[in-house]
Order: structure tokens, then C-alpha cells, then sequence
């Protein structure tokens, strides 16, 4: 092999794809191959979470701070919608995931609403108080 797991990535990747694609499988890396895969995995669902975290945290802030609510909040929202059904799309077995990932990332969005906020942490209520096909809905926008 040229190139080496832990000094070009890159590289070794693309060798090991040729490799795999000419079946020549005594060749491949087996070892750092499936070390891959698991953290693809593992990028996949972080990605998820980081959505969900963005959503709810915007989400909480335009229900707790209504005086604020601005396009930039709404575009997000709904940008951060559309990014979750596209991954789970791409990634349907993170559909049983959700509700970890949702308790997770609701964790998460309370504390960046108590840093951009001001507001105390126990403004908020401390289990996600939307339902995953309430937040989603396109036409759902919490009031106060």
C-alpha cells in the first residue's frame, strides 16, 4: 500500500475502494475499514443531533423571546426542518433514534437558549415540550 491509514487518509481511502472494486480483498485494510464505517456512522447521527439541538433551540427562543422573532429566526427554523427530514431520508435507521437524539440535543438547545437568551435555566421546561411531528410540522411555531 501507498499510503498509510494514519498519514493520508485521503489517499488510503481511495486505494481502498480500488482495491475493494478489483476484489482484491487479501490487499484491503480490514481492520481501519471497519473502524471507518463505524465512525461514519457515528458522524451520521451527530449530524442528526446538531439539527435537532439548532431547531429546538430556535424553537425555544421564539416562544420564550416573541419580541425577537425575525426572519432570520423563521429561515433557520425552517432550514433546520428541511436538513432533518433530508438526513433521515438519506439515513432512515436513524429514525430509531430520535427519541435519544431528541433528548440529547433538547438538553443541548437549553443551554445555547440560556447563553443567547439572558434567561434563567429554569425559564425553561426541562423535557422537550413539542412532540418530533409537532416541531416538525411546517405550520408549527410556539407561542408564549
Amino acid at each position: 500500500m501507498s499510503a498509510t491509514y494514519d498519514e493520508d487518509l485521503y489517499t488510503w481511502s481511495l486505494e481502498q475502494a480500488s482495491l475493494l472494486r478489483a476484489h482484491k480483498f487479501d490487499q484491503i485494510d480490514l481492520e481501519h475499514i471497519i473502524e471507518e464505517i463505524e465512525d461514519m456512522s457515528k458522524s451520521e447521527r451527530r449530524a442528526l443531533q446538531s439539527f435537532l439541538e439548532t431547531l429546538l433551540m430556535h424553537l425555544l427562543k421564539w416562544q420564550y423571546q416573541p419580541a425577537y422573532q425575525g426572519r432570520s429566526w423563521k429561515f433557520t427554523i425552517i432550514e433546520q426542518r428541511k436538513r432533518i427530514k433530508s438526513h433521515l431520508e438519506e439515513n432512515p435507521g436513524l429514525k430509531s433514534k430520535l427519541p435519544d437524539l431528541i433528548e440529547k440535543s433538547y438538553s443541548y438547545a437549553i443551554t445555547s437558549a440560556v447563553r443567547e437568551t439572558g434567561f434563567a435555566v429554569k425559564i425553561f421546561p426541562q423535557q422537550c415540550p413539542w412532540s418530533y411531528e409537532q416541531f416538525m410540522n411546517p405550520d408549527f411555531w410556539p407561542l408564549n
